[in-house]
């Protein structure tokens, strides 16, 4: 068991983000004001080499923008943000923001989908565009939120490996820090296209990468939940018994390469739990059986969606779980999805949540 004296939380949302810290055995949080009020908060992180918070945020008006606060949110500055060189194509957002392995080494991905990475800590960054120019692009397709690159795996072991995933690329993976990359969709259902583009144009929700098994990811699609033991080389269909095979959270448990939680909804036209009951599903044996976590959910009338990057875990033993929907409420558990407990309500609709703890 891991003894946390410190927690904390991001929780971005549509109308800005707030900063949680908990000193109390992640049961008592004290919350900061609500920061970059109006504007949409795409992703934030931080990074745990440093204590640098990264936030991604999106204005109707002003565009996307990415910020960085080294004094853990007291103050922000204007980072520098990835931009197209090619004149053709403007950056819509910033998904996801990874570490590297390398002191100062980011990773970015965006929408349209794109992965950037940066050597000197934000300062400046460059397209990675032998992914973007991979021989599947021509058959990329966006799906409803656009097209993009919204999960990254990065190997903290070996800088070389990069796993991306984004909406409605599919999965690949680079073994030379982004100078090639293989499409690893094989096994993947993709129900809307033809039989002969379904190893193409997946569109995968969510995607990790485990950090203690090389070759282990998990995924949730647009049709179904998956595992993966070869890097996505082929990929073992686990969820066929949960309630929607559709949905956009998922995350694992990076002490246990065993475990995953998967949020499922009902099918793509509902997109909220069936039944208007919310129940988050654990696997502790590879995807081979799942148990229904639901202690302290609303069992009933719940037509809220969770967000792909809605569902955060701190990494603690045992684990902390942070879920945000797209109605403002905020759920968290301490012990591993057992039980749960309301921590925020009548916020805007959670687009992320991150958590991190120190001992």
């Amino acid at each position: 068991m891991i003894n946390t004296t410190e927690a904390g939380l991001l929780v971005s949302t549509r109308k800005g983000l707030l900063i949680a810290r908990s000193s109390g055995g992640r049961r008592d949080w004290d919350w900061s004001e609500l920061q970059f009020g109006g504007w949409i908060i795409d992703y934030a992180v931080r990074d745990p080499r440093n204590g640098t918070i990264w936030c991604a945020a999106n204005h109707w008006q002003w565009g996307a923008r990415l910020h960085r606060s080294d004094d853990d949110g007291a103050t922000w500055s204007e980072a520098s943000t990835p931009a197209f060189s090619d004149g053709e194509r403007s950056l819509q957002g910033v998904w996801t923001i990874e570490p590297g392995v390398e002191d100062g080494v980011l990773y970015a991905g965006t929408m349209p989908a794109a992965l950037f990475k940066s050597s000197d800590d934000g300062a400046s960054w460059h397209e990675l565009s032998a992914l973007t120019n991979h021989p599947t692009n021509e058959r990329w397709e966006p799906g409803a939120a656009g097209l993009m690159f919204h999960h990254l795996g990065v190997d903290q072991t070996d800088p070389g490996r990069i796993v991306a995933a984004g909406s409605a690329t599919g999965t690949y993976v680079s073994y030379d820090g982004g100078d090639s990359w293989q499409q690893r969709n094989g096994g993947i259902r993709a129900d809307n296209v033809p039989p002969e583009m379904q190893d193409v144009t997946p569109c995968i929700h969510s995607m990790h990468a485990h950090p203690r098994q090389r070759g282990r990811l998990w995924q949730q699609g647009h049709f179904g939940q998956y595992r993966s033991d070869d890097d996505g080389e082929h990929w073992i269909e686990v969820g066929r018994d949960l309630p929607g095979e559709f949905g956009f959270a998922s995350a694992i448990d990076p002490n246990d390469p065993d475990v995953c939680y998967y949020v499922p909804l009902d099918f793509d036209q509902a997109r909220m739990p069936r039944g208007g009951a919310l129940k988050v599903f654990r696997t502790s044996d590879a995807g081979a059986t799942f148990r229904e976590l639901s202690d302290g959910l609303p069992q009933a009338g719940f037509h809220q969606a969770v967000y792909r990057q809605a569902l955060g875990q701190d990494g603690a033993d045992p684990l902390g779980l942070y879920m945000g929907s797209s109605g403002g409420q905020l759920f968290a558990s301490i012990d591993g999805g057992e039980r749960w407990t309301l921590l925020r309500a009548n916020l805007a609709p959670i687009t992320a949540v991150r958590a991190w703890t120190m001992t």
